[in-house]
């Protein structure tokens, strides 16, 4: 029986067998349903605040928001009260620099470093027109982002070092797209962010001077995620299959082509 037990941990992937065993508990008390949740890579801290675009009972706490750090076994490092301007809260990240990026509605990127300190300078804004606009989701990598707003539009921060943000082209959408993804600079041809947005049955890639449809027939996609080698897309599409497309997905030297 202890045999068959240890077996069971193991799940084939590929050609190679995996388990998971538990080293440690959390020590937290979390409920993870009703919060917004951003972990550090590598073990690093996680951020977790109350997400106000769900209706939540309060139970016995505070109706106040509170911004908590923890470090990756559950321990509270740091708490501060979340009373930040601008809006709902649509998107939040840690940089590879360990700084925890906050995007806000009308576009205000505000940063805090591990103790949950706002950064001196750490305001951001991605400009007047993404303000008039309204920020509904948000791509992060290693050190950048990209959004999109309530006008179909794409803004860029592709370097949290030296925070300039950036219109891209215009994608021309009638309505927000399925799901979107990037591809980091470092690993396109031109160096710069490539943008991935699935509408309808293909796939729009987008930097910041051009627009490309591929892969027609491919979708309709509801999530994609590429690699870290930005070599090989996941994708799931509106039928609930799991895709990996790594020799249909052939990179030249503008974009990523999704073959059909």
């Amino acid at each position: 029986m202890a045999a068959v037990s240890v077996a069971a941990e193991w799940q084939l992937l590929y050609n190679r067998y995996y388990r998971k065993p538990e080293i440690y508990s959390m020590q937290w008390n979390v409920d993870l349903t009703r919060n917004r949740v951003a972990c550090a890579p590598f073990g690093g801290p996680i951020a977790v605040i109350r997400d106000d675009a769900k209706i939540v009972q309060l139970f016995a706490e505070s109706a106040l928001r509170k911004l908590n750090i923890y470090n990756s076994a559950g321990l509270l490092l740091s708490s501060t009260r979340w009373d930040r301007p601008g809006g709902r809260l649509v998107g939040m990240a840690w940089t590879d620099d360990q700084i925890l990026v906050c995007v806000v509605q009308d576009g205000t990127v505000h940063r805090f470093n591990i103790r949950g300190e706002l950064l001196q300078q750490g305001n951001v804004s991605l400009g007047k027109e993404c303000f008039e606009q309204n920020v509904v989701e948000c791509v992060f990598w290693g050190n950048g982002m990209v959004c999109i707003t309530e006008g179909f539009q794409l803004f860029c921060i592709p370097d949290f070092k030296n925070p300039n943000s950036c219109k891209l082209a215009d994608p021309i959408l009638e309505e927000l797209p399925l799901c979107i993804t990037v591809i980091e600079p470092q690993y396109t041809m031109s160096g710069n962010v490539e943008v991935l947005i699935g509408v309808n049955d293909y796939v729009l890639v987008v930097d910041e001077e051009s627009v490309q449809q591929v892969g027609v027939g491919v979708g309709p996609l509801q999530k994609m995620a590429v690699t870290q080698n930005g070599k090989m897309l996941a994708s799931f599409t509106h039928d609930v299959s799991l895709t990996s497309r790594t020799d249909s997905l052939v990179w030249n030297a503008q974009c990523a082509t999704i073959l059909g």
